[in-house]
């Protein structure tokens, strides 16, 4: 199931952005392609999903539960501003970088920005990524591996955007930003596995961290995008992880049983 979705999710994203690359189109339907190459980790679900003859429907749901302890929403609202509060904190002590907060956009602009993530920026990809692939993984390894492993796929998922004019990536330097990935994977397990699979709370966290970096302490998007800028950040963010994981243990990386994708058919 696992090797099928990634396939199937590369196949799509990375054959939408060689298209994007190719300039078949004018350049003026690059963010159209890239954003439609976005939808990779559902297209690639729901791919597997049709090849095992299982309903679509009963996974979607099954996945999308609303009525959850607040602390869940909380926590996937809070995260992104520690982590980025604290990158920027890093930044500032081990490199001598200046806060400030006068440069940066207005904070009203961000809820505004978190939910146009959330619908079809980043935070669809979590069907995907946390709706699927995860508990795909978890049937057969613990929460912490299955958290590494879909993390690196996630990772290399972007790699495309990291060559191709105009996008995100671009402006990132790479090995800091699988760092981050990888431990941002850590705490969507968390997310997800402690919500009790519900993967609204994963996309929610999605929505809020691509576009927290415009806050970033130090400068915004023109600190965060630089080598020690971003280096900070992902220190910050694996140093988050490892904490989870050995707070909570690695086999489930929540306070209850790991979510399968067995569990998800089963519900």
């Amino acid at each position: 199931m696992f090797i099928s979705f990634t396939l199937l999710t590369y196949l799509f994203s990375w054959g939408i952005w060689t298209v994007m690359a190719s300039g078949v189109f004018p350049q003026s339907f690059d963010a159209i392609l890239g954003r439609l190459g976005g939808f990779g980790p559902l297209v690639g679900a729901l791919g597997v999903l049709w090849l095992s003859d299982w309903s679509v429907r009963k996974w979607f749901t099954s996945n999308v539960t609303v009525r959850l302890p607040l602390r869940w929403y909380g926590y996937a609202l809070f995260v992104p501003l520690l982590l980025v509060g604290g990158g920027g904190l890093v930044h500032a002590t081990l490199f001598g970088e200046t806060i400030g907060l006068d440069s940066l956009p207005p904070f009203w602009v961000y809820p505004i920005n978190l939910l146009i993530v959330f619908f079809i920026g980043g935070g669809q990809e979590e069907l995907g990524w946390r709706g699927f692939a995860l508990p795909a993984a978890q049937d057969q390894l613990s929460a912490f591996s299955s958290s590494l492993l879909v993390g690196v796929i996630w990772a290399g998922w972007h790699l495309p955007l990291f060559v191709l004019p105009n996008t995100p990536q671009g402006d990132l330097p790479f090995l800091p930003y699988l760092l981050a990935v990888v431990g941002l994977s850590v705490v969507s397990t968390w997310l997800y596995n402690g919500s009790g699979g519900s993967v609204l709370i994963p996309m929610l966290f999605h929505g809020g961290i691509n576009p927290i970096g415009a806050y970033f302490p130090t400068g915004g998007v023109d600190a965060v995008t630089t080598l020690s800028g971003y280096g900070s950040y992902a220190l910050v963010v694996v140093a988050f992880a490892v904490v989870l994981a050995i707070g909570t243990g690695g086999t489930d990386l929540a306070g209850r049983s790991r979510v399968t994708l067995a569990d998800i058919v089963a519900r």
